[in-house]
């Protein structure tokens, strides 16, 4: 009977899993879009790719019944999963930290190529390269910007996306928080080796500030396991977006701050308060909102703790200002030396409209529907299963502890204050303006698998052990379906970005000034690469605007070769042309 109950079990969840290849084959999940959805704003900004919907839906339909499914059956048939009971931890860490660090490595030299998945990549490149010329801005390139605000058919020569050309600088409308990390990751030999660095030292984080929380090893190295089978951990940790380093400061300021409990002499509660506030000041030039709504729950824990000594809540207080407000001050320096005004950030300044807050376009109801795209995102992203929130979810069940509630609190914080911001995003790496929430994820995640491990599942049968398969059953479905999907698209628009660099190069053409014409918006990426601010490339690329600007940019270029780049539409293809000097007319073609 019991072997009849096995193979139905397994049958069925066989059965399901071949109708959702099926489905995912017909529906073509694992071939990436072209990538024209960028276009589509009301589906790419506020709202979610019906590809991407549809094949969410469909593993939450197929995949996770057959999941629990081939669960039951490996329980039925007596397969268990065995947990010693002497764990080497240091071992485990070390060589999950080693495993991560070579995956992310592979990652940008082999899947991304160093590729730019965003614009704001290329600005964050070009403010690094600013900060290795010895400047904190550039000035005016040699064809004047008509304004940041220019409209696209007014476009100077060396106007670009999120760049500020208003005549009397050449900058990125980022603060130089992250650019600083890129620039030192280029001194050191490559601009991904601090970001790879940072990445895998914010999961050791995730690691620490879990043992602190909870005082559990096991849960611990749960979540620091969770962490290590992300693919959003390693999508976002491929790329250069500034969420990596805000991760890591906002990371090493909670364990700072989760230790501070533990010193025991002046001195040391003293270095450790100044340089908590320093790490978030750090994490607050990189990512001011992230900052805020992260931190806003330790304010909260401070403040309780402190509040029956006022005098101790005072000194701290200051010695915690005092380290916030040096990188504080910094920003703010920064701001007025870019926008003319201290309170003015340099992205509101390239963008009014960039701003926080409600407005005529962003609606508590939008807040509300941004919110739920975000939730949509993070279910697929975080894990790569049907459901991977489903074990934070569990934490709602249990009592909750100190621990819990701080964690919750993080979650909820940052859920708030990403309500006044007008976006949800871009979603080829998943919901990256909540990237930070991981640290709270993965071990919120991890305290739920615990709680059903230890209460609802040892009530049952064999539960322990179902649960056991239930998540190594889903990690595999993971790596079978989510993760392929992923890399495909990943692959297929890295190769739409990288195609016009690749067309030059294939051509042959060096030293020269590649003027282009036309461009293909293929997913985020509506610019194009920014040369170094002392035009010491092997290719300066700019735009092909009017003819006055045109014989500006060329002339001030005289030594190097001027071509005319262009994307064919109908073709789907770029042509490179050589110009005359003189007459800038073609004198040849060259097609990828």
């Amino acid at each position: 009977m019991k072997s009849n109950r096995f193979f139905g079990f397994l049958i069925g969840a066989i059965f399901l899993f071949i109708l959702y290849f099926v489905v995912a084959l017909r529906q073509h999940n694992f071939v990436a879009p072209n990538f024209d959805y960028a276009n589509d704003i009301t589906t790419f900004v506020f709202g979610i790719p019906n590809h991407i919907f549809q094949s969410q839906l469909w593993k939450i339909i197929l995949l996770l019944p057959a999941t629990i499914l081939f669960s039951v059956a490996l329980t039925r048939a007596g397969f268990k999963f065995t947990i010693p009971d002497k764990i080497h931890y240091c071992l485990i860490v070390g060589t999950i930290l080693l495993t991560a660090m070579i995956i992310l490595v592979l990652s940008t030299q082999f899947l991304f190529h160093e590729t730019e998945v965003t614009d704001d990549e290329n600005v964050y490149d070009f403010q690094a390269r600013t900060l290795l010329a010895g400047r904190i801005v550039n000035p005016p390139p040699p064809v004047l910007g008509n304004s940041i605000n220019a409209p696209f058919w007014r476009k100077s020569s060396f106007d670009n996306t999120f760049i500020i050309n208003d005549g009397r600088q050449w900058i990125g409308k980022y603060t130089l928080g992250h650019p600083a990390i890129i620039a030192l990751g280029i001194l050191l030999g490559n601009r991904y080796i601090v970001i790879i660095g940072m990445s895998v030292l914010t999961l050791l984080l995730i690691y620490l500030i879990a043992k602190e929380l909870y005082n559990d090893k096991k849960i611990a190295l749960l979540a620091f396991c969770l962490g290590s089978v992300s693919p959003f951990f390693y999508f976002v940790s491929s790329s250069r977006l500034s969420h990596t380093t805000s991760a890591f400061f906002l990371a090493l300021f909670m364990f700072l701050f989760l230790r501070l409990r533990h010193m025991q002499t002046w001195q040391q509660k003293t270095f450790m308060t100044l340089l908590i506030g320093l790490v978030l000041g750090y994490a607050f030039n990189v990512r001011s909102l992230t900052a805020l709504g992260f931190s806003l729950p330790f304010v909260v824990v401070w403040f309780m703790n402190h509040q029956q000594f006022p005098k101790r809540t005072f000194w701290t207080g200051f010695l915690l200002f005092v380290g916030f407000s040096f990188m504080l001050s910094l920003t703010l320096w920064y701001n007025s030396i870019v926008t003319g005004n201290w309170l003015q950030f340099p992205f509101h300044y390239y963008s009014p409209v960039e701003r926080i807050g409600f407005s005529l376009y962003h609606t508590p109801y939008s807040a509300l529907h941004n919110f739920s795209v975000s939730i949509v995102r993070m279910n697929g992203a975080l894990f790569g299963f049907p459901l991977s929130l489903l074990f934070v979810f569990m934490c709602f069940l249990a009592k909750k502890e100190f621990a819990d509630r701080l964690l919750l609190g993080i979650l909820g914080s940052i859920a708030f204050a990403y309500c006044f911001y007008y976006s949800p995003g871009v979603q080829d790496l998943g919901p990256i303006y909540y990237y930070e929430a991981i640290i709270p994820l993965f071990i919120l995640s991890a305290r739920g698998i615990f709680f059903l491990y230890q209460t609802v599942f040892n009530r049952f049968d064999h539960g322990k052990v179902f649960l056991l398969h239930f998540l190594v059953t889903s990690c595999i479905v993971a790596f079978a379906t989510y993760i392929p999907e992923r890399i495909s698209h990943i692959a297929q628009l890295t190769e739409q970005i990288r195609k016009p660099y690749e067309v030059v190069q294939s051509a042959n053409i060096h030293h020269a000034l590649i003027m282009i014409s036309s461009w293909a918006n293929k997913g985020q990426v509506f610019g194009h690469r920014n040369p170094s601010p002392v035009f010491n490339d092997d290719n300066v690329f700019c735009l092909y605007t009017d003819s006055v600007s045109n014989r500006t940019a060329v002339n001030y270029f005289s030594d190097r070769r001027p071509y005319f780049l262009q994307y064919d539409n109908k073709n789907n293809l770029y042509e490179v042309l050589q110009l005359d000097r003189k007459t800038l007319q073609p004198l040849f073609l060259h097609k990828d």
